[in-house]
């Protein structure tokens, strides 16, 4: 009985973790999820309502987008980050990005995933999507 119920209890963060940490516009809503495991060096990006490419002024940019980039990037030093993939959505606004780089990223203090939009020189940018990692 005590096994069961320290099992049901142990799980019960595990079944948290696997949904994944929700992916947010600038104004708060929500498109989508990431799961990463820093330690094992795995990223897995399920991303909706994200413009076709090229897309005009997305989710808050003052300008077109021509492509999307995604990175790990460390909030307490900027000179941190990881670029992960480039990322398209088809029609519906729809990506699926899964990344394995294969090593322990658990020490460069690695705590968001960006989205960041692009335009056609590559002039201007704007993380169109952030998800805070715990």
């Amino acid at each position: 009985m005590v096994v069961r119920l320290l099992a049901l209890v142990l799980g019960v963060p595990l079944v948290v973790a696997a949904a994944g940490v929700p992916l947010v516009d600038p104004a708060g809503g929500s498109h989508g999820s990431v799961v990463a495991s820093l330690s094992k060096g795995s990223v897995k990006m399920k991303i909706t309502g994200l413009p076709r490419l090229p897309a005009t002024q997305p989710l808050g940019a003052t300008f077109d987008a021509y492509v999307y980039k995604a990175y790990l990037v460390s909030s307490a030093d900027p000179a941190v980050e990881v670029y992960l993939a480039d990322v398209y959505p088809n029609g519906s606004g729809a990506a699926k990005t899964k990344v394995a780089l294969k090593g322990d990223l658990s020490a460069l203090g690695l705590d968001r995933v960006v989205v960041t939009a692009y335009s056609k020189d590559a002039r201007a940018s704007l993380d169109v999507l952030t998800a805070t990692l715990q």
